[in-house]
């Protein structure tokens, strides 16, 4: 869509932003399930990159960041201690709170998935022109300073 800039408002850029946002995820989610190399779930990936960033977080802490129940959490940090991709201690001052790390292996793991759907991302965009993708660039940069960086 190329809109004029005199029709151009915030309600326009927003309802654009509320089409596209999803429809690039479901790519992304589309790229990550065909990888035969993860045995990962996307929530155990989620939560993989989370805790890769929050390390020492609990499971509280993710349940809420993944919105879903402290129940349904600890399922998935039980898979994930089994698959030797996250550890889970003791709070160090709190006896009755869990710590979760991202061990090696899950942070290999992960890396592993975000290059390869990396690969076929860009794969995608392989085509377009230099002033396309640097234009696709510099909105991805404003998205990141408006939703990310505040």
């Amino acid at each position: 869509m190329n809109a004029s800039p005199d029709l151009i408002t915030s309600q326009l850029c927003a309802a654009r932003v509320m089409d596209v946002i999803p429809a690039v995820m479901r790519c992304i989610h589309a790229e990550v399930r065909q990888q035969k190399s993860t045995c990962l779930t996307i929530s155990q990936l989620r939560a993989l990159a989370f805790l890769q960033d929050n390390e020492g977080s609990s499971l509280a802490v993710l349940a809420e960041h993944l919105g879903v129940t402290s129940a349904s959490t600890s399922t998935m940090v039980e898979r994930l201690v089994q698959k030797e991709f996250v550890t889970r201690k003791e709070h160090p001052k709190l006896r009755r709170q869990v710590v979760l790390c991202l061990t090696i292996a899950g942070e290999e793991h992960l890396q592993q998935v975000r290059q390869l759907t990396r690969d076929r991302l860009a794969d995608k965009l392989a085509d377009l022109p230099t002033e396309q993708l640097t234009n696709l660039i510099n909105g991805l940069e404003e998205l990141n300073q408006i939703f990310i960086s505040r």
